[in-house]
């Protein structure tokens, strides 16, 4: 078993397609397919099933997905951990997710500013700064999303915090100790960035519960949520960092389930040239959590 094949067959759960995952971790549909053929000959089991033109996990394909995960982001943790320390800085183009210096602890936020002066900084969605990294536009990014993964780039999970729902203090949720997925299905939906991406496990719960989706409003700042809440009601959903002291009038709710929590990533490849700075900026951030 090795690291590329986990890679494989996380790119092709991510996608349910052979070919897509192909074109994510930029090797042939063969390639794909061999790895996995390669794992379900090593453990015994079958990973994946054909359900018309999707590739679908089977029971055993889930449970390893998981597992496999863990062990990807533990492999690319070791590889930031024992980075030279020694090596000089470079300048660094990083892209930071849209609400990152919304939900990032102030130490992070310091860190980043202190070493302005070796980082040429771009926000944008948190699905750009994925798609930066893995076209080599940006050598490193950090993002704030509910839980996902990332399987065509390095991953170092750098630290987790509780998601809220932003509401109006009048509002029937705000007098609610934890919202559930259930809770928000005939909601307006306040985001900071498209649903498909940032949110994933959120919406894949609303999906499943016939949420609409012409409800959800991208809204660029939380001070224009605010107002939108205010004006037209609605929910939001905002991070901890934000509900510690909602403006006067509101209130903030935290989600019940983990699986809605915020998890900050810095994305990278440990194949590019400028990997030694990369690990030290990354190795910065993770101690700032």
């Amino acid at each position: 078993m090795e690291i590329h094949q986990l890679r494989h067959m996380l790119a092709a759960a991510e996608h349910s397609s052979y070919a897509q995952a192909a074109k994510r971790c930029f090797t042939s549909r063969q390639n794909i397919a061999h790895s996995i053929k390669a794992l379900e000959s090593e453990l015994g089991i079958v990973l994946f099933e054909r359900r018309g033109n999707e590739m679908v996990l089977t029971p055993a394909g889930r449970q390893l997905v998981g597992e496999a995960g863990e062990i990807v982001a533990k492999v690319d943790g070791l590889h930031v951990a024992f980075a030279n320390p020694d090596a000089p800085d470079e300048v660094l183009n990083l892209a930071v997710s849209t609400n990152l210096f919304a939900g990032i602890p102030p130490s992070t936020d310091e860190f980043i500013a202190q070493h302005a002066d070796r980082l040429r900084i771009a926000e944008m969605s948190c699905e750009d700064c994925y798609q930066s990294v893995c076209s080599g536009r940006s050598d490193v990014a950090v993002v704030m999303c509910m839980g996902r993964r990332f399987p065509d780039c390095d991953v170092l999970e750098v630290g987790e915090s509780a998601s809220f729902a932003l509401m109006c203090s009048s509002s029937p949720l705000g007098r609610k100790a934890g919202l559930s997925a259930a809770d928000l299905k005939d909601q307006k939906l306040l985001l900071m960035s498209e649903p498909a991406f940032q949110y994933e496990p959120l919406f894949a719960q609303l999906d499943a519960l016939g949420f609409d989706r012409a409800n959800v409003s991208v809204i660029p700042s939380t001070s224009s949520m605010i107002h939108v809440v205010k004006r037209r009601g609605g929910t939001g959903i905002v991070s901890d960092k934000f509900s510690a002291a909602p403006p006067a009038g509101f209130c903030a709710v935290p989600f019940s389930d983990p699986r809605l929590n915020w998890r900050f990533y810095v994305l990278f490849h440990k194949n590019s040239g400028s990997f030694s700075s990369i690990a030290k900026f990354a190795q910065g951030i993770q101690g700032t959590f």
